[in-house]
């Protein structure tokens, strides 16, 4: 008896220390996103995540779907003659060359008419292919040299225009984009062909513009009063056309018209050449949630300004339409492109020409903003396009080179929209978009293009009261957002060293681990003291485990003298990644730094299959 004792002593005290487990918890090799020496952003398994590293140099990124014809999507953007790069995952990109298919010269030394007309200012194309024409027609802006050839006056109009939009096509997505000539019918179709007087247009770019200058509709504003400074006609300067179709097939174009005003516009389209003008309407204007509120103020009511537009700027552009169970979302840019400033907004209608009303910050109205997320990593979140994958939507968006300079030099980044319910300002019910994101550290691979996906919403968790934050798969990313809005994006806070669980119902196939930090300095995680994975291997549960998971140095920042926070990323994770285990549950230990009373965690996303 005094041999068995001791033996039964031990296995007593292995069951009070591994909680019951049939053996022993065994350590795992994992690799946490350590950095090596000289390098200022670790390796990652791009099997499992990716990143926003700068692989462009594209400003306004438009992307097209074409993997049901060739197999890629095609990215567009403001660099150089329309360079055009093309993806098969979306996160790999090459390039593919100029789109549009423009010479430099004729044979006798002239420069041919459809250079001049493209000579400068080249900026947001935006590509739509009509299946039952078998062409890829690609909207853009220009500015023609000017056309010193006539003198204006006397009826003559001036030969300065500056960004008229433009309209080439192709058979090929990526090159030998033809200008249309809309005085040519073998060019633009004869019942396509511009009617504006000849004498009163003779500039040799008159032809190639999408919007006929002679045309004019007459906005009406309040009390049934028509304002002459709403009409069209001319040279009208207009910029960043995005074309739609709706779910019965109907076309639509939008853009931005007349910069001094700084409206988007919107018109039902007969073909893509040829707008009804009958139905054009001015679909928001800077500064004011709705058309009407713009209309009374002209008329002197006080009516509530946009608080999330800078008022000494005007700026709405880039507009992008999106349809979502029955309603239209119109998103657009705000403020000036080369400022850190630079964001996203959204405004919902019930009809594709609206009226739109713009959503206010409470209700989500801010869509994307590396200000408001109080990042040091980036800024100028701007011109963007979407792309829905199975389930999954995703806003593609650019944002500077450099936080600190800002300026004209840009690249394309990519993250994940989510759609949740809020309240309205009427105490609706309404679904508006959120951004999981602006990001630049590693995330889930794009689950479309992975083997894997993040499992954790279908897990129970638990551990503390609000633990189910843990898995709604929202990120907190907005330091500085409404208050009221962020009610609907909250962490999950802990006082003291806590414990959570994931439970599945049964066992699941896992590559990594998640836990994504408190957007909050003062409520930071500086690591995960111990992740722990109960494992049904050959019919028995085993423990497995991983200690001291550190969330990466890259994106704390701290104060010499006490060694306390004053900047974490937004949106970054501490995370693990190792050999496949098949996992019944999890769990997750998080301590409280030293200093601190408190810790928020966004989220925690748990990558298997």
């Amino acid at each position: 008896m005094k041999k068995i004792i001791p033996v039964m002593l031990l296995s007593a005290l292995i069951m009070t220390l591994f909680g019951g487990c049939r053996e022993a918890q065994y350590e795992i090799a994992s690799y946490q996103g350590q950095l090596r020496e000289g390098q200022t952003q670790p390796d990652y398994n791009k099997e499992l995540f990716y990143r926003n590293d700068k692989q462009t140099g594209l400003a306004d990124p438009f992307v097209l779907d074409n993997t049901s014809v060739d197999g890629y999507y095609y990215m567009y953007g403001t660099e150089g003659s329309l360079f055009c790069y093309r993806s098969q995952n979306l996160m790999d990109w090459e390039p593919v060359g100029n789109a549009l298919d423009i010479y430099f010269y004729n044979e006798d030394g002239t420069i041919p008419d459809d250079v001049k007309s493209t000579w400068q200012d080249i900026w947001a194309p935006e590509v739509v292919y009509d299946a039952d024409e078998e062409l890829y027609y690609m909207f853009f802006s220009a500015t023609p040299v000017e056309d010193t050839t006539v003198v204006p006056g006397n009826g003559v109009e001036s030969g300065t225009p500056t960004r008229q939009l433009m309209v080439a096509r192709s058979k090929s997505p990526y090159q030998n984009f033809e200008l249309v000539d809309f005085k040519d019918p073998a060019s633009c179709g004869a019942e396509n062909v511009h009617s504006y007087s000849e004498a009163q247009f003779p500039h040799y770019f008159a032809k190639y513009l999408m919007l006929d200058p002679s045309y004019y509709i007459p906005f009406s504003v309040a009390n049934g009063r028509e304002d002459a400074g709403v009409g069209y006609g001319g040279y009208t300067t207009a910029i960043d056309p995005h074309p739609y179709v709706d779910e019965d097939g109907t076309k639509y174009l939008l853009w931005v018209d007349n910069l001094d005003q700084d409206r988007l516009c919107g018109v039902k389209m007969e073909n893509w050449l040829k707008p009804d003008w009958s139905t054009a309407q001015v679909l928001t204007y800077t500064h004011y949630y709705t058309v009407e509120d713009w209309k009374a103020a002209q008329e002197g009511a006080g009516v509530p300004l946009v608080s999330y537009e800078n008022e000494s700027n005007h700026t709405n552009e880039g507009p992008f339409l999106v349809k979502h169970n029955g309603k239209y979302y119109l998103t657009f840019s705000v403020n000036d492109y080369w400022d850190s400033s630079y964001q996203l907004g959204q405004a919902v209608a019930d009809n594709v020409l609206g009226p739109y009303r713009k959503l206010t910050e409470a209700e989500g109205g801010l869509l994307l903003s590396g200000g408001v997320a109080g990042s040091q990593d980036i800024s100028g979140t701007g011109h963007h396009s979407f792309i829905t994958l199975g389930e999954k939507m995703y806003v593609i968006y650019h944002r500077h080179d450099n936080f600190i300079t800002a300026g004209t030099a840009r690249n394309h980044a990519i993250d994940e929209i989510k759609w949740i319910t809020v309240k309205d300002q009427d105490g609706n019910d309404l679904e508006v978009m959120y951004a999981n994101g602006p990001t630049c550290s590693v995330q889930p691979r794009l689950e479309a293009y992975s083997e894997y996906r993040n499992i954790a919403p279908e897990a129970k968790v638990s551990g503390s009261a609000d633990a189910a934050c843990l898995n709604d798969d929202l990120l907190s990313i907005y330091k500085y957002g409404d208050a009221t809005f962020m009610e609907y994006i909250r962490e999950t806070t802990i006082t003291e060293t806590t414990t959570f669980t994931f439970d599945f119902e049964e066992a699941r196939m896992v590559r990594a681990v998640m836990v994504y930090n408190s957007k909050l300095e003062n409520t930071v995680f500086t690591g995960i003291a111990k992740m722990e994975f109960t494992c049904v291997e050959n019919g028995e549960e085993v423990t497995r485990v991983i200690e001291d998971v550190p969330f990466g140095a890259q994106f704390l920042q701290t104060n010499d003298y006490d060694g306390s926070v004053y900047y974490v990323t937004p949106g970054a994770a501490a995370y693990a990644e190792f050999a496949q285990l098949r996992v019944k549950s999890i769990k997750i230990t998080v301590e409280i730094p030293k200093g601190q009373t408190s810790v928020g965690i966004s989220e925690v996303r748990i990558i298997g299959k």
